[in-house]
């Protein structure tokens, strides 16, 4: 019995020290990285953009396999990784549909229902005009609106979206009703720049991708950017909100998520990685090769800022009637 006992003991022992030896070896394996949209969409590039700026600068020891999941505006993806629960080796990348589509109603699943790893990239959304247009500014179309808030229609590309929140919550900061601000939605980037280069619409709310060729040409003018402060290069004098007294940042970002209830030991293996990956030149260059903007928050500042982005949404959302009862 006294010999059993001890052979308990030893195997106990054994299990001990060998929890923290096999958490420590992560990564031994490859891991499958989800891009929640189809081959060469915004979520496909920041995809395959980590996977080469994470070899070249040697910083992931195995192979990052890329899997592209597209359907259903991500659900198709963020189901895929919730049913993964535990299993350190997936990640996906995604936007706020995270947790956008819980809000109308298209999944019961949000951000809390798989791990936020990092905020990676953002592009920063513009309000653009026709050059000889009678708005001179942002402010000139809030007056008018704050008038009458029917009196101008804006265009966007979808709804709910962020190009939608640059334009709702710029008015409210006016203290006018989102409910009477006309907000038409157009299928893509470039059906939404066709109708105001068309006279159909006197203003859009894009990303700044969307619209920096037809602004370079001169065929369009941008009023207002949603970024903190004033961006370096062709468009430093684009004013920011800011500039204008309101205060309001949009950050049309990609973001890294991996299922729920990871080890903690993973994320602060991706938290160390990734923070040191936005710091290297082969990082930087993809930034400008792209055109986006660093917009790096690791696993607890991410986690905070997608509660408050949510928030505004949901209240936003719920004003409009937008906001849904989760499908089952």
């Amino acid at each position: 019995m006294k010999i059993f006992r001890l052979f308990v003991l030893a195997v106990a022992s054994l299990a001990c020290v060998n929890i923290p030896a096999r958490a420590a070896e992560f990564p031994s394996r490859p891991v499958e990285l989800v891009a929640a949209g189809n081959p060469g969409g915004g979520l496909d590039l920041t995809a395959r953009a980590l996977e080469a700026a994470l070899r070249d600068e040697k910083l992931f020891t195995q192979t990052l396999v890329i899997k592209n999941m597209g359907g259903a505006g991500g659900n198709l993806a963020k189901n895929y990784i919730h049913q993964k629960k535990g299993d350190p080796y997936f990640l996906y990348i995604e936007s706020n549909r995270i947790f956008t589509n819980r809000i109308v109603g298209t999944t019961p699943l949000t951000y809390t229902d798989v791990t936020p790893i990092a905020r990676l990239t953002t592009e920063y959304l513009v309000w653009a005009v026709q050059p000889d247009s009678p708005f001179k500014s942002a402010k000139d179309i809030l007056a008018k609106i704050k008038a009458d808030p029917g009196s101008v229609t804006f265009g966007v590309g979808t709804i709910p979206s962020n190009d939608q929140m640059n334009v709702l919550r710029a008015a409210m900061s006016q203290a006018i009703d989102p409910k009477q601000i006309r907000v038409v939605a157009f299928k893509a980037g470039g059906d939404l720049m066709i109708q105001l280069l068309g006279g159909h619409v006197p203003v859009i709310s894009t990303g700044l991708s969307e619209a920096m060729e037809q602004a370079r040409a001169g065929k369009v003018r941008l009023i207002a950017i949603s970024s903190p402060e004033p961006i370096p290069g062709d468009f430093a004098k684009v004013p920011t909100w800011r500039s204008m007294g309101i205060d309001l940042t949009i950050l049309h970002w990609r973001g890294v998520f991996a299922p729920p209830a990871i080890p903690a030991e993973v994320v602060k293996f991706w938290d160390q990685t990734l923070s040191k990956l936005v710091k290297t030149e082969s990082w930087k260059k993809t930034l400008a090769k792209y055109q986006w903007f660093d917009a790096y928050a690791g696993s607890a500042e991410f986690s905070k800022s997608l509660a408050e982005e949510s928030k505004h949404y949901e209240q936003i959302l719920t004003q409009l009637g937008l906001a849904k009862s989760p499908k089952k």
